[in-house]
């Protein structure tokens, strides 16, 4: 059996995003979206560290500002948690600790974190914040963490 060439009109899917937004279903016109989430970043930041880390880098996400029931806040604290530490704690193969923030667009540091940047700086170790997901990647390819030759 040949399929015969259809003489009806080839029917295409919406287009539903567009750069700078999405395209309503109905009035076709372009919405803008909303910044991503801070969760969001930070699962898309482990993403890029999970496949395009640069050999020898070890990193974690330290989760310590999620919502947490008073007893078990308690006990975190008398386990040692301390406040303002940052997202991701990234190891370089040298043993340099850096330290990765994340906010969410034009979020600001808290005090906790405040100091703890400077106390970084002032020990001379790196510690960066990040309000968009393109800037923590630049930042981890300043870094080294990831390679130099990915576009976010």
């Amino acid at each position: 059996m040949t399929l015969q060439p259809s003489s009806e009109p080839v029917r295409r899917a919406p287009v539903l995003h567009e750069a700078g937004g999405q395209r309503d279903l109905f009035t076709r016109r372009v919405r803008k979206l909303p910044p991503a989430s801070e969760i969001a970043v930070h699962c898309m930041v482990a993403d890029i560290l999970r496949r395009w880390g640069t050999p020898g880098w070890r990193w974690t996400h330290l989760p310590f500002g999620e919502y947490r029931p008073p007893a078990t806040a308690a006990r975190l604290k008398r386990m040692g948690v301390q406040k303002g530490w940052a997202d991701f704690m990234l190891l370089s193969p040298a043993g340099v600790v850096h330290f990765l923030e994340l906010k969410r667009k034009g979020g600001t540091l808290s005090v906790d974190q405040l100091e703890f940047m400077n106390w970084c700086r002032s020990a001379n170790v790196p510690f960066a914040c990040a309000d968009r997901f393109e800037d923590a990647v630049e930042i981890l390819k300043g870094w080294g963490v990831v390679r130099a030759t990915i576009a976010a």
